[in-house]
This record gives structure tokens, C-alpha cells and sequence, in this order.
């Protein structure tokens, strides 16, 4: 590889610093400027205190954040964790330039180290001008360090074969990134095929070099001992929710330590028998997303030069790579999986790479035989020499600049998207729920563990309203917290007021809502006397899709709001319903108006529970307040008119299936202002 230096400085440093920079100057633009929900919320207050980040733990980068915050002593704590991810993404960027660099030379080491330079620079921003990655450097995350370790072992492993100290180094490189991000894992055979192939010569299985490699790629896990030495120390390990009530976030045993390390709690969302086309589908629609069709035909180009070019340890270390993220990937169905994608995207623009780089090669030299004739004549050679610094290198060196086009647009495409410098919202709505006169020790309920994690910012950090408990649904293993309705049940249980932070209509099904400010206050359902001994109409029954079974449920009353009333009016209806099994489905239920010969004549259908708690969430043994409102008729005549109520299944609008035998509960007398006198 060519040592061009400036006075005392690398040159291909320089350019990697440059970038870094230039990528730097792009994330720190659109950086977070305040709290955030979700997991950048959580990760920009347990490296404060610090404490235990959600399974597997990140005590690398935990311990990082610390470190950070404190060598950092201004600003706000949780602009300081997003301006980490700033600073390590644009490290990753830099020494992307690096490993594009190595690999080119590896491929074309015949074309102009200037031009290797250009195209490294183009590909390394195309990275960070995906909107993936973008998105991860301008928030409290852990995917830009886990880029960075990446790319630090594909640059250690291009160089492994040359250097004794860059195999020793990317064990405990692969080491320390399996103590950032499991995922790391995959990248293994990769690396492991990629030296063989490299070594030119039959593997001979030294025991010796196993145990020392090993060995260099153990000690970094010992990091993960973290957790049970900071468990004692951590505030919402164990949260008190009454005297009776203690939630285990993390228990702190030797089989709670390897539950969480193991992320044991998300093994259920690898689901190999799901996998689809639909699911495959999705990977070429967040690759377009990516780098555009553009990107994607470059990166075809590059994987056809790696192939002619005979670079089978290149495409093995790349490729491997590649297909084990994606592999993955395509198992694992949680809702961001996008971000676990990032390697993709920078193997995707290792290839673009050397598409350009191939492209304009093939090009350039294309001009200069046609130019100088057939390359088997001595005058070939002996122009080809004089030509070198002009024609050949002037159009190596011109035609990637156009390139360059490709990180522009995407950032002027992904802009508006990704960009999250004015992004204040999260931090004005908990400033906002937090100076509620709440009393003392109130527990607030969200459905959505994102949604509490500024509020556990505010308490950690910065010590508001440190009494105040925050609820939300899978908030331990424990089944009573598996849905809100659970975690509502378990805070009336604990007597301490209750709140919600959002509507969240459906759970009137099972308590009284009051508006409390920007809150909702939450008060235990107050059922009729008479409902207590379950003085019950028939049982409904649905019959099941599968048209083979039914389900039944038990409607023990029902109120009408008024009893009596005029055309055009709205009436009230009010269904009690008492759970006697589990529902499979989420169901509608029905009241409806009828005239005496069964016509239809008002009617009201909806999903009791809504999106937070259809019936399939329903418990066995409760009894729930089903509110329905009709409207008469304008034109309906005085009378005694019968109302329907039942249950059926409906799993598209217009499309009714299993449709419920349906109990009449009392009748509805109309009468005009005249009648009445």
C-alpha cells in the first residue's frame, strides 16, 4: 500500500479524520437536543446513575456513557448521551474509509491509490447518509457503537494476515462487542472463514492458539459481572409498589444473571416457522430505502468484480457476513428489527465501492486502448507508461467525483425524516404531567414501556417527583403485567392513586376514567348491587372461524338510559359482562333496536376493550361495563320496541363471522311529549 504522508501526518489518516469530521459536522446538526422516549430514553439515565439496561444488560457501553457524562460536565445529561452517539458514529464513518480503502486495494490494487481514496470517501458517507444509521447517531442508542465495532473487525481481520498484532487485537476486539451487542456472534464464521481462505495453506488446529485466542476474546465478557456487582445499587431493580407488591426488574441470582445476559425474555420473538415471503420482501424494501436502486446496482457491479476478480476470501468475509445478519434478521420479530440491519448496509456500501471503483476502472481503460491500440503491441506498453498521468489517472481520478451525487441525495432525501434537532416534544408533555398537583406517590400507567422512560429520566436524573411509580405492561416476566388491564388491575390493588398518562378508552370497560388535568384518573368500577350474585340473562355464544367449536361468555345485567324516550333521541345501554373462560378472539358486541317483527330499526356495534383491552385480554372471573349509545329514528313511531344484544367476530369491516346467538335484554318504550301528558 502506498505511504503518502503530510509533514508528520498520514495521509489516509487525514482523509479518515476529514470525514469523520464532515460526518460529524451532518449528526451534530440533527442531534436530539433533550430526552426521548423509548429505548434512547432508558439509555440516557442508566449510564448516570449507572444502573442495568434492558436484557442483555450493555454493560460496555453503560460504562462507557458513565464515563462520559462525567468527563463531560455540561449540558444537559440527556443531550450528552445523544452527543456520544454523534461522536462514535462519525468514528465508525472515519474508519469506514479505512476498511473501503483496504479492501479496494486488496481487489484493484492497479488503480490509482487517489482514486481508492475518492471511492472510500464516497461509500463511507453513502453509510452515514443512510437513514438507519443516521437516525442511531442522533439519539442515546447502542447501534452506533455496535457499527463501530464492525467496522473494527473487518479492518483487523483485512489486516490479520499482515500483522500478528491485529489477529490478537480483533479476538479481543470480537470480545468487547459481544460485551456491547450479542449480534456480534454472527460476524464470527465470517472472520474465521475469511483467515483461512487468507492463509493460502491446509489449517492445522493448534491447541495452543485456540486456548490464546480464546482466551483474548473471553476476558472482555468478564464486563457482564457488572450487572450482579451494580444490582444493589440500582433504584428500579426492585420497585416497592405496596406492602405486598414488589416488582423484580432484575433479579439479581445466578439464573436471573443468565436470563438477562441471554436476553432470555425475547427468545419468543425468534420465530424461524414464520418467516415468509412477506418477510423477505421486507429486506429489499428497507435496501431501497437505504441507498436507492442506484446504490443497489453498484453494490450488484461490486459483488460481479469481487467475483471475477477471484476474491473468494473478500466475498466470503463480506458475504458471510452478510447472509448471517440477514438470516437473523429474518427469525427475529421485534418492532425496530431495521436498526439490526446497520452491517448490512455497510457491507452493502463496501460493495457499492468496488462497483465504482470496477466501474470507472473498466471505463478509463476502455478509453486508453482505444486510444493506443491493441495491448499485445510493445507501443502499447510504452504508451500506456507516458499516458499514466494524464489520460488513464485524469479520468480515474475525475469520474468518481460524480459519485458523490449518491451520499448528497440521500441526505437531502432522508433530511427532513431523520432529523431530530427540534425534536422537544417528549420533553415538554412529562414537564408537563410532572407539575400535576399529583398526589403523593400516584402511579402512572402507559401501555407502552416507551412512554415511561422520560419520566424515569426526570426521577433518576434529575429528581422529580422521585415518589411518583411508573407502570406499563411486561414490566417483569410476572403473567399479572403481561397487558395494561393486568398492570391497571395490580396498581388498584396497591391503593395508591392511580392515573392514566393517555386516553385509553377501552379500560373503562373495567374502571372509571375521570379527566385530571392532562391525566386521567383511575378509580375501581362501581357495579350494581344486584350484579354481585350473578343474577344472569342466557349465555352468548360465538361460534369460532375454524366452524368446529364456540365460545360463550356471560351477560349477568344491563342498564337503559332512559327507559322511556322520544324519537330522535339517544339512549344509553349499558352490558355487563362476566368472563367465564378465556376468548381466543377479539370480538364485537351489539345492541340493536328491533320492531316487533324483527326488522332492524337502530343499532350499535363496536370492539369493547378497543386496541387496549379487546377481549381476548379479558380475565376469567371479572365483569366488565360495555357502554353503547343509540339514536332513534326521527320518524319512529310510540310503541314498546325490544332491544338485541350479543357478541360476533369480525376480522375485516363488512365481513362477520360467527355471528352470536344474541339475548334480548328488556325492550325500550317510545313515546311522543303528547302520549306522555
Amino acid at each position: 500500500m502506498e505511504k503518502n504522508r503530510l509533514p508528520g501526518i498520514n495521509l489516509d489518516a487525514a482523509i479518515s479524520l476529514t470525514v469523520a469530521l464532515v460526518a460529524f459536522a451532518l449528526f451534530f446538526s440533527t442531534l436530539a437536543p433533550t430526552v426521548l422516549e423509548a429505548d434512547a430514553g432508558e439509555f440516557q439515565f442508566v449510564p448516570w446513575l449507572p444502573g442495568i439496561a434492558h436484557p442483555p444488560g450493555y454493560p460496555l457501553y453503560t460504562l462507557l456513557g458513565w464515563l462520559w457524562l462525567h468527563v463531560l460536565p455540561f449540558g444537559e445529561v440527556a443531550w450528552r448521551m445523544n452527543l456520544l452517539s454523534a461522536l462514535i458514529a462519525a468514528g465508525a464513518i472515519g474508519l469506514m474509509v479505512q476498511v473501503v480503502r483496504l479492501v479496494l486495494n486488496q481487489t484493484l490494487p492497479e488503480t490509482p491509490v487517489p482514486a481508492q481514496r475518492i471511492v472510500a470517501v464516497i461509500a463511507a458517507l453513502t453509510l452515514a447518509a443512510t437513514p438507519t444509521f443516521w437516525s442511531q447517531a442522533i439519539i442515546a442508542e447502542v447501534y452506533a457503537l455496535h457499527t463501530l465495532f464492525v467496522v473494527l473487525i473487518l479492518w483487523l481481520a483485512l489486516q490479520s494476515g499482515e500483522r500478528v498484532w491485529a489477529g490478537q487485537l480483533l479476538a479481543v476486539t470480537l470480545g468487547l462487542g459481544l460485551a456491547h451487542h450479542v449480534t456480534t456472534i454472527l460476524l464470527v464464521p465470517a472472520v474465521v472463514v475469511y483467515v483461512i481462505i487468507r492463509s493460502g495453506r491446509p489449517v492445522t488446529i493448534k491447541v495452543i492458539s485456540i486456548i490464546q485466542y480464546g482466551l483474548l476474546a473471553m476476558i472482555p465478557l468478564l464486563l457482564y459481572l457488572y450487572l450482579p456487582i451494580i444490582a444493589p445499587f440500582t433504584p428500579y431493580a426492585q420497585l416497592p409498589l405496596s406492602q405486598t407488591q414488589t416488582l423484580t426488574l432484575y433479579d439479581n441470582s445466578v439464573s436471573g444473571f443468565v436470563d438477562h445476559v441471554s436476553a432470555n425474555a425475547f427468545r419468543g420473538d425468534l420465530q424461524p416457522a414464520a418467516v415468509g415471503v412477506e418477510r423477505i420482501e421486507l429486506v429489499g424494501q428497507l435496501l431501497r430505502r437505504q441507498v436507492g436502486w442506484a446504490g443497489i446496482i453498484l453494490a450488484i457491479a461490486g459483488l460481479i468484480v469481487l467475483w471475477r476478480r477471484r476474491k473468494f476470501d473478500l466475498l466470503a468475509l463480506t458475504g458471510l457476513a452478510l447472509g448471517a445478519v440477514v438470516g437473523f434478521n429474518l427469525i427475529y420479530f421485534i418492532g425496530d428489527v431495521f436498526v439490526l440491519f446497520i452491517p448490512v448496509w455497510l457491507i452493502v456500501c463496501i460493495w457499492l465501492a468496488v462497483g465504482i471503483l470496477g466501474l470507472v476502472h473498466w471505463l478509463a481503460d476502455r478509453f486508453v486502448r482505444a486510444k493506443i491500440g491493441s495491448e499485445d503491441s510493445v507501443i502499447f506498453h510504452r504508451l500506456r507508461r507516458q499516458l499514466w498521468r494524464n489520460a488513464y489517472q485524469t479520468i480515474m481520478l475525475v469520474l468518481p467525483l460524480f459519485f458523490f451525487a449518491l451520499p448528497l441525495l440521500l441526505v437531502a432525501a432522508n433530511l427532513s425524516e431523520v432529523r431530530q434537532d427540534e425534536t422537544t416534544q417528549v420533553r415538554d408533555r412529562w414537564l408537563e404531567i410532572l407539575a400535576e398537583p399529583l398526589p403523593e406517590r400516584a402511579v402512572l400507567l402507559s401501555n407502552d414501556r416507551n412512554e415511561i422512560m422520560p419520566m424515569w429520566y426526570y426521577q433518576y436524573v434529575e429528581q422529580r417527583r422521585p415518589d411518583l411509580q411508573g407502570l406499563f405492561p411486561l414490566i417483569t416476566p410476572d403473567p399479572a403485567y403481561a397487558h395494561i388491564a393486568g398492570v391497571l388491575d395490580q396498581a388498584l390493588r396497591s391503593g395508591r392513586p392511580v392515573y392514566l398518562i393517555k386516553p385509553m378508552d377501552g379500560l373503562s370497560l373495567k374502571a372509571d376514567l375521570t379527566p385530571a388535568g392532562t391525566l386521567f384518573q383511575v378509580t375501581p368500577l362501581d357495579l350494581p348491587p344486584r350484579f354481585e350474585s350473578r343474577q344472569k340473562l342466557p349465555d352468548v355464544t360465538v361460534a369460532l372461524p375454524d366452524g368446529e367449536s364456540t365460545e360463550s361468555i356471560s351477560l349477568v345485567g344491563y342498564d337503559i338510559s332512559p327507559a322511556s324516550s322520544r324519537a330522535g333521541d339517544t339512549v344509553e345501554i349499558t352490558l355487563y359482562w362476566h368472563v367465564d373462560q378465556d376468548l381466543q378472539i377479539d370480538y364485537t358486541s351489539y345492541v340493536h333496536l328491533v320492531a316487533p317483527d324483527g326488522t332492524g330499526l337502530a343499532q350499535s356495534d363496536h370492539r369493547p376493550g378497543g386496541d387496549f383491552y379487546p377481549s381476548s385480554d379479558w380475565q376469567i372471573g371479572e365483569t366488565l361495563r360495555d357502554k353503547h349509545t343509540l339514536t332513534l329514528p326521527a320518524d319512529l313511531p310510540d310503541g314498546v320496541y325490544p332491544l338485541r344484544a350479543g357478541m360476533y367476530f369480525q376480522p375485516e369491516p363488512g365481513l362477520i363471522v360467527g355471528m352470536g346467538s344474541g339475548v334480548e335484554v328488556g325492550a325500550l318504550t317510545v313515546k311522543t311529549p303528547a302520549s306522555q301528558g
